[in-house]
């Protein structure tokens, strides 16, 4: 990807001044691989989830992974949608938890309950048969 006419937007060339040379794939920008490569914040804003490659903005080439392939965007892109989907059903499952109401957690609650009642079923069953076996002697 390296090109011999590469020249750093604006941005780039302060973050290089800054000493912050590297950048991770969703945009933040470290002052070293290692720590791009472990960006947290990938998780939130690129589509694999984690750091799929580091750029040096001083040369534009790829210091760590690699560029994704044509069409990997997209089927990473796919995924995440789905991710992302079920990351916010379990945030408003959480929410409604918090504020004790909505259907989520009347649905939790009816589960909770009936789990308890199938726990006390299973207890008086284990009794009976503790008895039935002391009696049998």
């Amino acid at each position: 990807m390296a090109t011999t006419d590469y020249t750093p937007s604006a941005f780039a060339a302060d973050s290089i001044a800054a000493g912050y040379p590297f950048e991770c794939c969703c945009g933040e920008n470290f002052s070293s691989v290692y720590a791009a490569s472990t960006c947290k914040k990938c998780r939130t804003y690129t589509v694999w989830g984690y750091t799929k490659y580091v750029t040096d903005l001083r040369n534009g080439e790829i210091v760590y992974g690699e560029e994704p392939a044509e069409g990997e965007f997209e089927a990473a892109l796919a995924e995440a949608e789905i991710r992302w989907a079920e990351e916010r059903e379990e945030l408003e499952m959480e929410m409604q938890m918090w504020r004790q109401e909505g259907e989520l957690y009347e649905a939790e609650m009816q589960r909770q309950r009936e789990e308890a009642e199938q726990r006390r079923a299973e207890e008086e069953e284990d009794i009976l048969w503790d008895e039935q076996e002391r009696l049998s002697r």
